[in-house]
């Protein structure tokens, strides 16, 4: 039973909240038919319909959520799933996200899987007792075999940064090998040869693309890998990224390639304490382009991709899904764009 309660003078009043019963009684009509009406279906008269309509604002009904959805089979709802809130990469796409659904009458649940692959797999069953009409999934941790035997329960769904090739799945993916590649490429043509590169952890693909891309870069170009100047970030820490800095210039890095903006202004900071000056000792380089990038000093070279766009295309490829409308493009590539600014340096001399 809906209740509600009112305190009015110390009086406690419990009235029951209307349903569409309440409405299909007093106006003498089937419950069905003030379905047709609320939703604007035809087959109902029009002197019924503006009895209905008058009665339903006589009355001041509000159908509640859970009531329209069972009408409509869909709950105006999308599910949104970040594997982070806090990392800057993630809050200009979930603007992007939510005003883009806000103009097509959609709701967003937001869920916070942590990094956590357990964590992500729950959100995901959670996601579907709600009953959300769509899912967008960012920069997933769960393997393709879990995915792939989550997916046929789920409703329809978008995919940051995972392209998996099977019917009902759609997705925006940056192209982090590519903008790695381009990164170092950038680096070696201004004359750097020891160049240490931080990736993300290996359960993130784009830190294994990332990865390959710098190695393909190297192999390009001739240059011997060190593993002394790969490292993984498993968690963001500050502490560890100062460690690690400190350990690329004992191994005589010129320039340093990270995985984020965030790492880069901390790397900045980590060679400030040291006694380093960034340019001129070491060029240090970001990815993604968060407005973090154009804030520190000095400005950092990056690897920028368009986030709330990003956002704005996973919002519009759902709802067209959702609506039943047929995609041209089932996979969408994004290719992260240099864009040059004072923590990089060219150099004269050769290190070896």
């Amino acid at each position: 039973m809906n209740l509600t309660v009112n305190v009015q003078e110390g009086v406690m009043e419990v009235k029951r909240r209307l349903t569409i019963n309440d409405i299909a009684a007093r106006a003498g009509v089937s419950r069905q038919t003030i379905s047709r009406v609320m939703n604007n279906k035809g087959d109902v008269s029009e002197a019924t319909r503006n009895q209905v309509l008058r009665i339903i604002q006589e009355l001041g009904y509000q159908p509640s959520l859970q009531a329209r959805s069972m009408i409509t089979r869909q709950t105006n709802t999308i599910a949104l799933l970040l594997p982070d809130i806090t990392n800057p990469f993630f809050p200009e796409i979930v603007q992007g996200v939510e005003e883009t659904l806000r103009d097509h009458g959609q709701n967003v649940f937001l869920f916070m899987t942590n990094e956590d692959v357990e964590r992500e797999i729950t959100c995901i069953q959670m996601a579907q007792q709600y009953n959300v009409d769509g899912v967008i999934l960012c920069s997933p941790r769960v393997d393709d075999a879990n995915l792939r035997s989550l997916i046929p329960n789920m409703p329809p769904t978008v995919f940051l940064n995972r392209r998996l090739d099977i019917e009902g799945v759609y997705s925006v993916v940056i192209d982090a090998f590519q903008g790695s590649y381009d990164a170092t490429k950038y680096l070696i043509q201004n004359g750097h040869r020891n160049i240490g590169i931080v990736v993300g952890p290996p359960r993130s693909l784009s830190g294994v693309q990332r990865l390959a891309g710098y190695k393909k870069a190297m192999a390009d170009h001739g240059i011997p890998l060190k593993e002394n100047l790969i490292n993984e970030v498993q968690q963001f820490d500050e502490l560890d990224v100062y460690k690690i800095t400190k350990n690329f210039i004992k191994n005589q890095a010129s320039a340093i390639l990270t995985y984020n903006d965030p790492v880069a202004a901390n790397m900045v900071q980590a060679c400030l304490d040291l006694k380093l000056n960034v340019p001129d000792d070491i060029s240090i380089m970001g990815f993604d382009g968060v407005s973090l990038s154009k804030q520190v000093t000095p400005r950092l070279t990056t690897m920028a991709v368009p986030l709330f766009e990003i956002g704005v295309m996973l919002a519009d490829m759902l709802i067209k899904v959702v609506k039943g409308e047929e995609l041209i493009q089932r996979h969408v590539d994004i290719y992260p764009v240099l864009r040059v600014a004072q923590s990089t340096k060219a150099i004269n001399k050769l290190r070896t």
